[in-house]
């Protein structure tokens, strides 16, 4: 009976474990990664912060409405020695007498608005903070292509090896039934030892071929997973194979003539941050400027002997006292020690930087370009070249193989013949893996994106 619970619990967590795999295609590793990557998550943060940033600078501009109260107690009332004014002369009163001028509870209330009436700063400051807004939104875009991008070529290595690990169980296939075959045949005397060991060697190579990728389908896939946000534990399958992503993965009118770094993603950015630049020499050049605030204020305050302050019918020297008030304060900067003209020049030379960044970037994105396409071309022709090679290979070891079952053909023509196959097998798929990066590499470089 406790066997019996105990393999009941063990089958359990079998079934719970095969629940947990997770399947994706690249289409859904990619919608994936654009919900969970924490990189992703967080840019869409900086275009809240920017959001509020913009309201921030806004509310500058906005009245600023302060309502106070306050309320103290003279624990020790101050006072003065003053002349004793009453003194009749030839008295014994004395010269100076001690005054108290303050009542011992004091109260008040206040209404305050200030308004911004004039700032040249303020008016720039909008304007750039509207810009950093779109700055924002330009490096969540360039986020989600990044994320993008490795999430692609991480995929495509995990197929890649777990393509090469099938192809490595197949020749073990093969190779386990030569081995058997001709294990049977050295059993009858019909062949040699020799041939049974050579097949052995050849196995074992396979067996820990397969270990190494094995491994390596653990690492790519943990590496897939990381740019995905998925928890490392989480077990994932693949349904996309290397042949579907080549034909998912189009491209049309390859032309040179066609593109422009201006599609790129960097190139915006770096527009951006030009206008940024500006924005901030105006500002400093706005600071020069007079600036003008106006304020209003309207107050009532009591003075008293007593805490009476919730007592009605009151001697009217405990009435509360209004005023008010209003007016206007002018700041005009007249000299600050040549900092402005500082920020100034300084605000310059980032502007001139950032348009050196943006003639190297046109430089290389057409460099990267030219690149993509070359690439492209020639990992096309070298696909269709290893297929043709494949074709040949199988052909070949189909040939050997018929050979060696008629008795005209030797273990060490079978053993090549699988080796040329395994060759020409693996240098397809390299092939196809090239031809899918060079693929995805164009789409970067034209700004296209992996979608």
């Amino acid at each position: 009976m406790k066997r019996i619970v105990i393999l009941s619990l063990l089958f359990a967590q079998l079934s719970l474990s095969a629940q947990e795999v997770q399947q994706f295609s690249l289409h859904e590793a990619l919608a994936f990664t654009e919900q969970n990557n924490l990189s992703y998550l967080n840019a869409q943060y900086d275009v809240q912060i920017a959001r509020e940033t913009i309201k921030q600078t806004t509310s500058y501009g906005l009245p600023q409405v302060i309502a106070s109260a306050g309320f103290q107690q003279y624990l020790t009332i101050p006072g003065n020695w003053v002349n004793n004014f009453t003194k009749t002369p030839g008295t014994s009163a004395p010269d100076f007498i001690f005054l108290r001028f303050q009542q011992e509870y004091s109260s008040n209330a206040a209404f305050s608005v200030n308004q911004l009436l004039f700032d040249g700063t303020y008016m720039v400051g909008l304007r750039a903070s509207k810009a950093f807004m779109g700055m924002s939104d330009l490096l969540k875009q360039k986020a989600l292509i990044d994320v993008q991008l490795h999430v692609a070529k991480a995929y495509v290595a995990a197929v890649s090896t777990q393509k090469n690990l099938d192809l490595i169980q197949t020749n073990i296939n093969l190779l386990e039934k030569s081995l058997h075959d001709v294990t049977e045949m050295n059993k009858e005397g019909f062949v040699e030892t020799l041939d049974v060991d050579r097949l052995t060697l050849s196995l074992r190579n396979l067996q820990l071929q397969k270990v190494k990728l094995e491994n390596a389908i653990l690492i790519t896939k943990n590496a897939l997973k990381m740019q995905m946000g998925l928890p490392l534990e989480t077990q994932i399958e693949l349904t996309d194979d290397l042949e579907k992503l080549e034909n998912s993965l189009s491209i049309n009118d390859i032309t040179k003539s066609s593109f422009s770094s201006r599609n790129r993603i960097e190139h915006k950015l770096l527009e951006q941050s030009i206008t940024l630049g500006n924005l901030d020499k105006q500002r400093y050049k706005a600071s020069s400027l007079p600036s003008l605030v106006g304020f209003y204020q309207n107050q009532k305050s009591t003075l008293r002997s007593d805490f009476n302050f919730f007592q009605s019918n009151l001697p009217v020297n405990n009435s509360w006292v209004p005023s008010s008030v209003y007016g206007f304060n002018l700041r005009v900067p007249i000299f600050a020690g040549g900092l402005t003209q500082s920020k100034i020049r300084e605000a310059n030379i980032k502007i001139e930087k950032a348009k050196n960044d943006m003639v190297n970037f046109e430089r290389y994105a057409t460099f990267e370009y030219t690149n993509a396409i070359n690439s492209y071309e020639v990992n096309i022709q070298q696909a269709i070249n290893q297929k043709e090679n494949l074709v040949l290979a199988q052909k070949i070891y189909d040939k050997a193989t018929f050979k060696y079952r008629e008795g005209v053909g030797s273990t060490l023509e079978i053993m090549q013949a699988e080796t040329e196959l395994r060759t020409a097998n693996n240098n397809y798929m390299n092939a196809i893996y090239d031809l899918v990066i060079s693929k995805i590499d164009y789409r970067t470089a034209t700004g296209t994106p992996i979608k």
